[in-house]
Parts: structure tokens; sequence; C-alpha cells
């Protein structure tokens, strides 16, 4: 008789912990995007530089993109560097490789990291395609 008490006690405690949770868990809002468009033109061994976006990946340091197009006559990958500058102060360089292989004519948005600390801009910029 014992035991079945306590099973019934251990079902109406389980029952009274799922009636009190909520339907279902709160998401946590995701930090609001600091990434800003820079103005960039530019080109390095046959790979052009046509965008770029920047910002705080929200936990205070750079992130970003780049959109490149391979004017080669072949696919290929890339590994990029993309140096900002702030009032002619060098604060970040972000890389990102093309992969897979992009096609002749073809372009391809590239995510960028290890960017250091985040300095907000406006920014200069210097774009190469890291290694050949």
């Amino acid at each position: 008789m014992h035991a079945l008490a306590v099973v019934a006690g251990s079902l109406l405690l389980g029952f009274g912990l799922f009636l009190s949770r909520t339907a279902a868990p709160v998401p946590e809002a995701p930090p609001p995007s600091s990434a800003v468009d820079v103005a960039v033109r530019g080109s390095d061994r046959q790979w052009d530089l046509t965008g770029a976006r920047v910002g705080d990946d929200g936990t205070g340091f750079f992130t970003g993109e780049i959109t490149v197009a391979n004017r080669a006559d072949r696919p290929r990958t890339g590994l990029f560097r993309l140096t900002l500058f702030v009032g002619g102060a060098k604060v970040a360089e972000l890389f990102g490789q093309a992969r897979p292989a992009v096609a002749p004519g073809a372009t391809a948005v590239v995510e960028l990291g290890l960017g250091g600390p985040f300095v907000p801009g406006p920014y200069e910029v210097e774009f190469h395609e890291a290694f050949a």
C-alpha cells in the first residue's frame, strides 16, 4: 500500500510540474545586426571585389562578407584578405575562403572572420587574394 502511495504522489508531482511550465521555450532574440555596406571596388589576381559588409558579430569582434567575381578562365578557389582602416589607421584584417571552386565569370559570397575587436567606421579598405 505504501508503494502505491509513493507512485501516486510521484505522478501527481510530475503532472503538476508539467502544468506549471510554459507551452514552448521562449527563444532568445538574436543580437541586432550592426553590419554595414562598405563602398568598395578592387581586384587582385583576376578576382574582382564587387561588394562588402562588415560589422560587430554580437560579441565585440568583427565579422563580414565580401562578394567576389572570378575573372580567370578556369574554376578556382580563393583565400581573401580585407584590411580595414579608420582614419588612416589599420583596425582589422578579415579573412575568408571561396570554396567550392567558383566558375569563370561567376560570383561568390565569402564569409569573413578572424577580424579582431570591433571598431566602428567609416572604413577604407584594401582587398587582396591572400595566396595564389
